[in-house]
Formats: structure tokens, sequence, C-alpha cells
């Protein structure tokens, strides 16, 4: 057995204790699940259960899939929506309007109910999907009161105006319909469970860790290539689809609508639903759903002080439980926690496999053959990236002035300079987060100048970032697993099914993540939150995040900063061994035994501008560099 493969096992069997409680906890989970669904199956036959019950049963499944549909873009992207019943009222309306004017089945307009109110939630939320924060939740809030107006001025003759529709029929399968308080409770709970299945099957797919990595940092999960805008688009979609199927189940139930069921109140109390139950936990908003319904109706003779309980429950619970009643945890979690079928459950037999099977880099297309700066002469070398002329300006600011820089194959350059010279910002120029306001980038002979970052990575070029980056609530597991991310192509309805496309592919990127972690050391820490590592290991699982996309040029910004003397030995070992295996480097560094001992060459930047280039042992002795770092004699 070699020392690589003794190590990896060694490590595991430190965890062996831990991975059996896990499986222990795995199998108390899947008793509770069976004791819930066998109570559900009996619930209506239970002696002391009513047709009352069953109808608060209902609403409880109601307010499950209107909470489910909000968790998608509050709870999975952490997008502020509180225009939620608007889109509720689109499924409704649509239903109303289609059975009694054109009496089509209530059972196909479930999906198209779903259609239209994606539709609308695509051309109203397109234009400010860009918002965040505060912004954003204002313009929802007046989406959902547009839609509850437009509803009660009955335009077109469509809706009834404040009256509301009437006459709205109950689901038809042909062979049996959906009448009593029997069946509409068993029809909603068996949508329900299609839903939470596939929203499952969503979180744990590359789709669902897309969304985790937009809430946690915006500008890091777009520099792992990972298309902000469409991923955000995609989230209001699915959960407003999903708000128009509870629409759909709530009119045909009801079989009267109006404009007063889908007030900004409601709106309120969905979004209540996901902060009670937990961001992004499925059996939360389920909890959460089930005590804004039956709550209430114990309590119905205290109904005037209803409202006060309610508030200072919330109060409490973001005091005292911030992450609601059922958070979402994540560390611990082991590989069971990815949702990736056919693992073998001995992770140690795992990686013994990714060992056995050889480098995994060059199964997803890293440099494969190594290149020896000294077997070819530096001018010989192809150009991997080049700036001309470059000039980044913020307003009346000169950040990067006319800037030229080469970084050629199968060679470490380093950018140096005093703090403030320009370089992180022309570091974020290369990868797009700063689009230059003049000149030009060229990377592999193509130009690039105009790309933004998810493009950029898709075209070879990875990075690191000056003040660390992570997603520091997820493990270390799915920080790294983030950047392989654009090598794969299955939608929302593969990730749904998986299909066997989707299982290729979550594979490739699984295994990508093991040996990338693994090659920098952090193997053990994998399913720990990146949040609780030292500073130093989390510059280390940048490092690892970047690698995972199998980068055509790496581009460090410091990436010794926060590691000790010894930490930083080993990365100058390991920066030398990364550009053996042919990896190009382009980095930011203050260590000058860093910058000596790994650079073939070095660019000295001060005050935007270019004022050295050259061999280390000629930078390290060149009056201008040491004028820029120390200054001069009056």
């Amino acid at each position: 057995m070699s020392n690589f493969t003794r190590t990896i096992t060694d490590r595991i069997n430190k965890f062996q204790g831990a991975r059996a409680t896990i499986f222990k906890n795995k199998r108390q989970r899947r008793i509770l699940l069976i004791v819930l669904i066998g109570l559900m199956l009996v619930f209506p036959f239970l002696p002391f259960v009513s047709n009352y019950w069953l109808d608060v049963g209902f609403f409880v499944g109601i307010y499950v899939l209107l909470g489910l549909s909000l968790n998608i873009v509050l709870g999975e992207v952490g997008l502020f929506n509180l225009g939620q019943a608007g889109f509720y009222a689109i499924g409704a309306y649509t239903t109303g309007i289609l059975y009694t004017q054109l009496n089509i089945p209530i059972v196909l307009l479930l999906p198209i109910s779903a259609i239209v109110a994606g539709a609308v939630a695509y051309l109203t939320v397109s234009p400010i999907i860009h918002l965040k924060g505060d912004y954003l939740c204002i313009v929802t809030i007046g989406i959902g009161e547009i839609i509850r107006i437009t509803a009660n001025n009955n335009p077109f003759g469509l809706t009834n105006g404040p009256n509301g529709i009437t006459g709205i029929g109950n689901p038809d399968f042909g062979l049996f319909s959906i009448r009593t308080s029997t069946q509409f409770f068993y029809y909603v709970w068996i949508i329900i469970a299609l839903v939470i299945v596939a929203l499952i099957n969503l979180q744990k797919s590359r789709i669902g860790r897309a969304w985790n990595y937009i809430r946690e940092d915006e500008i890091a999960a777009e520099s792992n290539g990972i298309d902000v805008r469409h991923y955000k688009l995609l989230a209001f979609l699915i959960g407003t689809a999903l708000a128009g199927v509870a629409g759909n189940i709530y009119g045909s139930k009801m079989m009267i609508i109006s404009p007063d069921n889908f007030t900004f109140m409601e709106s309120c109390l969905i979004f209540a639903i996901v902060l009670l139950g937990g961001l992004g936990s499925i059996p939360g908003n389920v909890l959460g759903a089930a005590i804004i319904v039956i709550f209430p109706e114990i309590f119905r003779e205290f109904a005037s002080y209803r409202m006060l309980f309610f508030g200072a429950a919330l109060v409490v619970m973001m005091v005292f439980r911030p992450g609601g009643i059922l958070p979402r945890r994540r560390s611990q979690a082991g590989f069971s926690g990815l949702g990736i079928a056919n693992l073998p459950t001995d992770e140690n037999q795992y990686i013994e496999n990714i060992v056995a099977q050889g480098s995994v880099a060059q199964r997803t297309g890293a440099p494969s053959q190594a290149v020896h700066p000294e077997s070819v002469p530096s001018g010989e070398k192809r150009r991997v990236l080049e700036t001309q002329q470059v000039t980044i300006n913020f307003g009346g600011l000169i950040a990067v002035n006319k800037f030229d820089l080469n970084v050629r194959e199968g060679e470490i350059t380093a950018l140096i300079g005093p703090n403030g010279a320009g370089k992180t910002t022309l570091f974020n120029g290369i990868t797009g987060i700063y689009p230059p306001t003049k000149g030009r980038i060229i990377f592999m002979d193509e130009d690039i100048t105009a790309l933004k970052p998810h493009k950029i990575i898709a075209k070879g070029i990875a990075r690191t970032f000056q003040n660390i980056r992570l997603f520091p609530s997820l493990t270390c597991i799915e920080n790294v697993m983030s950047s392989p991310h654009y090598h794969a192509t299955a939608g929302p309805w593969e990730s749904i099914v998986h299909t066997s496309r989707q299982r290729k592919e979550e594979h490739l990127i699984l295994e990508t993540a093991v040996y990338r972690l693994h090659q920098i050391g952090l193997w053990e820490y994998r399913n720990e939150l990146a949040k609780n590592l030292p500073y130093g290991k989390q510059k280390l699982l940048e490092i690892a995040r970047a690698l995972a996309s199998s980068p055509k040029l790496l581009i460090l910004d410091e990436p010794s900063s926060g590691l000790n003397d010894k930490e930083s030995e080993a990365l100058i070992e390991f920066l030398l061994k990364l550009k053996t295996e042919g990896f190009p480097l382009l980095l930011i560094e203050h260590d000058m035994n860093v910058v000596m001992g790994t650079s073939d060459r070095i660019t000295v930047m001060d005050m935007g501008s270019k004022i050295a280039e050259d061999v280390p042992s000629r930078i390290y002795n060149d009056p201008k560099v040491i004028e820029a770092y120390l200054g001069k004699e009056e």
C-alpha cells in the first residue's frame, strides 16, 4: 500500500465512530418518516377526526405547498420575496377563469396554472432580478399587490371584481372525482409527497448547490462558473409555479375565489412559515405550516390575541433559535448528504477506488503532461494570458493604468507591489468582476475582455480571492464541488428524475472534489462547515476549490496570507508541484520567500502602473522596486 493510500486510510478511520452515529441517526429518521406516513394514511379514519379536522389538515397541506414554494426562493437562494400570495392568486384565477369560461377540466388546469404563474413571474421578475435585500423585498410586495388590485378591478370582466369567481369545479379523474373532505385531504398530501421528493432531488443536485452558492456569496458563485441571473430566475419560476399549483387546489376545494383570499397578510404568513420552520429545511416548512394553521384553531377562543401571540412567538424564535425550529443541517452529513446514487457505503472503499484509477484531474480536462520550464526558452513559450494596455477607472480614480502583463505556459508569474498598487483590481479585471475601461485581455489567443465571470472560468481561468470568499455555511466538500459545476449540463428535469447522464455528472463532480481535497490536505475536514476552519485552512480550501475547475490558468491572490512558516514552506512545494503538472500560475504575493521560491518571472506594480518586469534575481535588487516598497531618502 502506498504512503498516499495509507494516509487516506488513516484519516478515514478516525471518523469510523462518527460515521456509525450518522448511520444510526439516518435509521432513526427513516423510522420517523415511516411512522409519519402511516399516521397520515390512517388519520381520516381515527374516531375523533371529523370533517372539520380533515379540512384543517387540507389547509395545512395548502400552506405546506406555499411554504415550500417560497422556501425555494428565500431558503435556498436567499431572495426576499413578500409577494408570493400574488402568484398563489394567479394559479387560483387561472383555474377559475378557464374552468368557468372554457370548461377545461380542473385536473388539466393543474399544470396550466403552474405554467401561467411561472410565466407571469418571469415577465415581472426578470427586470428586477438584479436587486438585492430590501429593494427586492419592496418590489415583490408591489408585484403581489398589483396582482390583487388587478383582480379586484375586474379586467375584461374576467375576475368579477370583489365578488370573485364562483362555480369552480372539483378535480375529476374519469374513474373517480374528488368531492369529500377525506378525498381532498389525500389529494393535497399526495401532491405534497411528489413535490417533496422532487425538491429533495433538486436540493441534492448541482442546481440546488448552485442556489446555495448564490445565497452564500454571489461574486464567489459567479467566479466559480455559476450564471447567477439564470439560477435566480429558475428559483423564482419553480417557486411561483408551485404557488400556482396551490392556487389550483385551493380554488377546486373552495369552488369560489376572491381578491380577499390573496392579501399582503397572506404573503406574510407564507414568509413566516419559512422563517419559523427553518430556511432551506423541508421538514421545517411542513412543521411551520402546521403551526400556522393548527394553533389558531386550537386557541380560537383567544382569537383577539392571536396576532399578538403569533408576533411574540416569532420574536422569541429569532432571538433564541434564528435558524428555525428544524433548521437544515449540513455538517457531518457525509457523502449520504450529497444525494449521489450508487456510492459505496464505505467511504474508505470509495477513496481507494479513486486512488487506484489515478488522477481525477487528468480525467476532467486539467493539464495532463508536465511542462518543464527549463527545457524551453521563456521567449518561445506560448502566451497563456496577455493584457494589452488595460486601464480600469473608478470615476476619476485610475486604479490600473495601461498595464501590460504576460503569463506563459509552464511558468509561475508573480505580480508584486506595495499595498494599494492595484494588483487585486487587475485580477478582478482579468476575471470579469471589473470590466476594463480600456485595453484588451487575451487568453489562449481569444479576447475575453467583455466576458462575465462565469464565462471566464468556463474558458479555463480559475482564481482565489485576497479576502476569502468561501461559502461559509456549506461543508468543505460542497465548497469544492462548486468549481466543476460548469462542466455539467443536467437541467431541472434531469435532476428531479436522476437520469443516467445526471448521475454520471454528479459522480465526476464528486470525484474531482475528493481528489483536490486530498491533494491540498483537507480531506479530514470534508464534512466540516467552511466557516469553522482556521483562516490558513480556509485559504487552502479556496485553492482546492479553484483547482477543482480543472483550469488552464490558476490565479492566486495572496495564497500564503494567514499561513505560518511551516505552512508557507508546504505551499511553496505545492505550487512547484502544480507547475510540474502543467498548470501556469499567476499570483499576487507579499511573502518574498514564496515569491522568490516559486516564480519564474516577476512583474512589479505601483500606483496602477508597471515599474519593472524581470527574473527574480534582478527584481530583488532593482532600485525602482526598492524605492516603491521602502521609499527613498530626501
